[in-house]
């Protein structure tokens, strides 16, 4: 008897899978069937309609960095022209379809999981650079990556402050603020951004600029992703610094050196001798498998000749490097070959089960790094096997950051940060209890360094600040944007994106500082 019950239980198990195997196919046909019949139309001939099944989906569809805490889309349409994206704006609002536009894949927040099965607007078709005839402006399509920039720029002895990773897109990082090694020279991307193109909530095209619709460009310039699909922009672009050429390298350290190592980065505090304009360092406090340890890499990049590098090179050298390399010359537009003894893929890899979540500094506390690192070496030691973590800490530069002509007349609220601190871990496989423990970890990681981060709260207490891009999404809009910030950018909301079509990335609330707005 129990034989027959457990084989009648069987067969019902195996039924009900094969009925729900059924309905899903009807579900994606049916879906397949309403996103052809209901966009085709509307589209232009060489845009493309594409569905996670199908087994192109990976080749012509731009892939996320993480498939952690990801959108979930029905289908995608790979735009060809600007009116594409009208089009399907138009008619998505229309049907209540949620939309979502991907340039480079590279937004990790968790609100981007409150994307339920809509349209992926793909700008990949919308990938170019071109240089003005005078050579001092550059003008972008939504889906550039910045390898597309450097190699224009590079070939016409010009440059432009910008991230480190190729792969990374140039908007997406923009509207964040766009932070980088060159902004002590160069100023944020923000900074040279002089117009942007984007397509509204009502399908609208508009050029914002400090002419033309200049309160939605102080909002683009922090918080841009609230308002519209950014399908154009243009920069400032400058000579290039010592014709181009940079120098790169890195040093390995025990992370028992981290003492001596934090001490010689505090040196650099605004309160000290302060970082030279040229010089950018990262430290990546990471666990050495090959080494079973943790360790502490530092990687160097100046913008001018070798020589005028060798002072700070020697401060780190003292310390005595388990292993260092050093390339005294490189194109600028060669910079991510050498990065981190080019040993680290991981910025252009795709679909990573990946959390991360960030903070910013004013001042280097050593007491703080110190008692973290061994935090850090534990919580790594623990979880080796399962996951990479690090946490990378970009000081750049500022001088210019704070110098920039206009930098009031921006939503970005972090211009005091110097030194960025980024919390990052990928997964090896699934695993609830890994995740949460990593979760667990980022966020306490954030609040540690906010003690003593030099910024402070209006009751004395240390204060979270962060350049979005880096948030883990659930510091709400009063991190991201900043408080002083916040009304102005509601307003803007409720002009430009009322029914709140573009809010899955670090949303701003339409009703904040209002009790109630909309009839």
């Amino acid at each position: 008897m129990p034989y027959f019950s457990a084989l009648i239980f069987l067969l019902a198990q195996l039924a009900l899978a094969l009925a729900l195997a059924a309905h899903a196919q009807t579900l994606e046909t049916h879906n397949h069937t309403d996103l052809g019949s209901l966009f085709r139309p509307v589209l232009s001939p060489d845009a493309q309609i594409l569905y996670p099944s199908w087994p192109n989906w990976t080749d012509r569809i731009q892939q996320r960095w993480s498939a952690y805490q990801a959108p979930s889309y029905s289908g995608a349409i790979r735009v060809a022209t600007v009116a594409d994206v009208q089009n399907i704006i138009q008619l998505a609002n229309a049907h209540d379809i949620p939309y979502l536009a991907t340039g480079a894949g590279h937004g990790v927040s968790a609100t981007l999981a409150t994307l339920h099965a809509g349209i992926n607007i793909d700008l990949s078709d919308l990938r170019y650079a071109r240089l003005s005839p005078a050579g001092d402006s550059l003008t972008v399509g939504g889906g550039t990556k910045f390898q597309e920039m450097w190699d224009v720029l590079y070939a016409a002895g010009k440059e432009i402050q910008t991230g480190a990773a190729q792969c990374v897109g140039a908007l997406g990082a923009t509207l964040g603020a766009g932070i980088g090694p060159l902004q002590g020279r160069r100023g944020l991307m923000i900074d040279a951004l002089t117009s942007a193109t984007l397509v509204t909530a009502t399908g609208a095209v508009v050029t914002a600029s400090p002419t033309e619709n200049a309160d939605l460009f102080w909002g683009l310039r922090g918080a841009g992703w609230n308002f519209g699909v950014v399908v154009e922009a243009t920069y400032t672009v400058y000579e290039a610094t010592n014709a181009g050429q940079v120098l790169e390298g890195d040093m390995l350290f025990a992370a028992s050196a981290n003492a001596s190592v934090w001490e010689t980065l505090r040196a650099f505090d605004g309160e000290g001798e302060g970082l030279s304009e040229g010089l950018a360092l990262t430290v990546v406090l990471g666990w050495n498998a090959r080494l079973d340890m943790a360790t502490i890499l530092v990687n160097f990049i100046y913008y001018g000749p070798p020589e005028a590098a060798e002072p700070y090179i020697r401060r780190f050298r003292a310390l005595g490097p388990l292993r260092e390399r050093f390339t005294p010359v490189l194109p600028w537009n060669e910079l991510y070959t050498k990065l981190f003894f080019s040993e680290d893929p991981s910025p252009c890899e795709h679909d990573l089960r990946l959390i991360y979540g960030g903070a910013g500094l004013r001042r280097t506390d050593v007491p703080t790094f110190v008692e973290y690192t061994d935090l850090f070496a534990e919580f790594a030691r623990e979880y080796q096997g399962r996951i990479a973590a690090s946490v990378v800490f970009s000081r750049f530069p500022t001088q210019a950051v704070k110098r920039a002509a206009g930098a009031e007349d921006m939503a970005y609220a972090g211009r005091e940060i110097e030194t960025h601190v980024l919390f990052k871990a990928t997964f090896v496989d699934a695993d609830a209890a890994v995740e949460a423990g990593v979760n667990a970890w980022v966020v306490e990681s954030r609040e540690w360094f906010a003690r003593t981060s030099g910024f402070e709260s209006p009751d004395g207490r240390g204060q979270l600040v962060l350049y979005n891009n880096y948030a883990h999404g659930d510091e709400g809009p009063e991190v991201w944007y900043g408080k002083r910030n916040l009304v102005r950018l509601a307003a803007l909301k409720r002009k430009w994106d009322p029914f709140e079509r573009f809010s899955f990335y670090h949303p701003v609330p339409v009703n904040y500082g209002v009790e109630s707005w909309r009839v």
